[in-house]
């Protein structure tokens, strides 16, 4: 009887646990940003709106600074490299690396105290000037400026290209759990509120952009048209890698995006331009795609725009449809990695070939569904965005190129008979790549 009566108290407790209705956080952002491409540095203002539909009143939002991972030897992500035993990042020089200041957070016209985490000078505490009780909003406004390390990893430049990522103080996700700050890593990567951004960038005129977001200047939209019939119209890519003078006059460009969590932007005077589309298999809606490269892989990146419609369509089919009005790939210095993605845009790092290209434009792509969408915590969940996103692109490779194997493309592929090795498909060379690492005990 006892037993009984704890069974039905216990039924009971757990239906009103986990009725409790679910709450995400929402954070809107407004940035304005300006490039100084001799000095290597940004100057912004960001005013954030953020809103708390938790059940709990807070007196705190906790902020990642990560541009502070490049500042020092002593950051997480300075000891990752060297547990990686990777040594560019702890053998550079002062000017090389990176940082964020100039900080002044307020609200409300009222100076906030803040403090840096104790462990990591890439996670801060702000204090609210008063309790922020649920369904409570606070608007947080701060200058910011950063000195833009070169590529070490994401956040980076290699002369006058920018890869400007993970780059604008961001609060971190509070959840049932709590708080959730993270250190930057290279490795194991992130967890963002959702929310909208509305991005104004200014840089000299001359400079090519691909960003998170859609565009609000007809005049930039039409440059960008132009750029990419001239592209479309050469036939023989110069091998010309230098960087042309910037314009002596700047322009401003404007972003806006809902439904976002992060937003990611790309600069390079040396960009060419192509211009795709592609009809959702659903809705028949129309999605714009666009790929941005420099005379480095021309050659592979000429043939590119089909990579990216085919893994906006597929994703779309498969999963759920792109909600998104462009999707853009671009060829830009990278250290992490062969690809990193962001909402609408995904930088790819040198390829050898073009098939390497096509896969990593299809898995990059994917992200937008397996992390943009569903914005998991990837630092504790990571299969939820690399192992599911990896299964859907080996899918669409296998669906794309029924005859190719580890090595390639069976009819052609002489070592693959050499060594068994004809029937080992696309999807098990994804097993293997783990077992490799496993039995060497790199599988974390």
């Amino acid at each position: 009887m006892i037993r009984s009566c704890l069974s039905i108290i216990l039924v009971f407790w757990l239906h009103g646990t986990f009725a409790r209705a679910y709450w995400q956080q929402e954070a809107h952002y407004k940035i304005e940003v300006s490039l100084n491409d001799t000095l290597h540095e940004l100057h912004a203002f960001l005013e954030l709106t953020y809103i708390n539909h938790s059940p709990d009143t807070l007196n705190y939002i906790i902020f990642h600074l990560w541009p502070n991972a490049y500042k020092n030897h002593e950051t997480a992500f300075a000891r990752q490299q060297l547990g990686n035993r990777t040594t560019s990042f702890y053998y550079s020089t002062k000017k090389k690396r990176g940082y964020i200041d100039d900080l002044e957070f307020r609200s409300n016209n009222k100076d906030l105290s803040w403090t840096y985490d104790p462990l990591y000078i890439d996670i801060a505490r702000v204090n609210l000037a008063e309790p922020l009780l649920p369904g409570g909003k606070v608007v947080i406004t701060t200058p910011f400026h950063i000195k833009i390390p070169r590529t070490y990893s994401r956040l980076g430049h290699y002369r006058q290209s920018y890869q400007i990522t993970q780059w604008y103080p961001k609060p971190a996700v509070y959840d049932r759990e709590g708080w959730h700050p993270m250190p930057y890593l290279d490795q194991g990567e992130f967890y963002s509120e959702f929310g909208s951004f509305d991005v104004k960038i200014t840089l000299p005129d001359n400079y090519v952009v691909g960003a998170t977001g859609v565009l609000q200047n007809p005049e930039e939209i039409e440059w960008m048209n132009n750029k990419a019939a001239e592209t479309a119209s050469i036939v023989d890519f110069s091998d010309d890698e230098s960087f042309p003078p910037s314009s002596k006059t700047t322009k401003t460009l404007h972003y806006k995006q809902d439904k976002i969590h992060d937003f990611a932007w790309f600069a390079d005077k040396r960009f060419h331009v192509l211009k795709g589309e592609i009809a959702l298999p659903g809705s028949g809606r129309t999605v714009q795609t666009w790929a941005l490269f420099t005379n480095e892989e021309a050659d592979l990146w000429k043939k590119s725009i089909p990579y990216i419609n085919d893994a906006v369509y597929y994703y779309s089919k498969w999963v759920g449809e792109y909600p998104y009005d462009h999707c853009t790939a671009l060829l830009a210095a990278l250290s992490a990695g062969g690809g990193m993605e962001y909402p609408m845009v995904t930088v790819i790092s040198s390829m050898p070939d073009d098939k390497a290209l096509e896969n990593v434009i299809i898995h990059e792509v994917g992200h937008n569904w397996f992390y943009g969408i569903l914005g998991s915590n990837e630092r504790d969940h990571a299969w939820m965005d690399e192992g599911i996103n990896s299964f859907y692109e080996r899918r669409l490779l296998e669906t794309l190129h029924p005859g190719r194997n580890i090595l390639g493309d069976a009819d052609s592929t002489v070592l693959a008979k050499w060594f068994d090795l004809q029937h080992i498909s696309l999807r098990e060379d994804e097993y293997l790549g783990y077992l490799l690492n496993a039995r060497r005990s790199l599988d974390q």
